[in-house]
């Protein structure tokens, strides 16, 4: 029982090797591109980073904008990006008040040569705010 309440009591860490520039991110109507970077913390591996956009219920969508690319290698402590790119359909979107989506990034670890161990692969989803011009000139 002490032990368990030890373990209850510790604070748990956990640090994202793959990591966005941002904490939001506001896709303006007028552009035709976002770029993110992702940076990879980690001294030593190279990670895997998955990007995609989901809607305002956590589904992944992919009507209305694309990531690319949608998979990419990051080696130790380098950059890489993300271009968030509207598709056709972004036009049908609600031209009077901001739509939200989420931009997720997931790392994947490279694959462990130590017997016995457990990785885990991390995802980070920050809020994606498409903004239509007319909203755009109000702010």
């Amino acid at each position: 029982a002490l032990i368990a309440s030890v373990l209850l009591a510790a604070p748990l860490v956990s640090h994202s090797a793959i990591v966005p520039d941002r904490t939001r991110v506001i896709f303006n109507g007028n552009e035709n591109s976002i770029t993110v970077t992702l940076k990879n913390g980690n001294a030593t591996l190279p990670y895997l980073a998955q990007a995609w956009l989901e809607d305002d219920k956590f589904a992944k969508d992919t009507r209305y904008f694309t990531a690319l690319p949608p998979l990419q290698r990051i080696e130790p402590k380098s950059d890489g990006q993300v271009k968030v790119q509207p598709l056709p359909a972004a036009a049908s979107l609600p031209q009077d008040r901001e739509s939200l989506f989420y931009f997720n990034v997931r790392e994947i670890p490279p694959k462990s040569d130590k017997p016995n161990t457990l990785q885990l692969a991390l995802q980070t989803r920050i809020k994606f705010f498409y903004r239509p011009v007319a909203v755009a000139r109000q702010v």
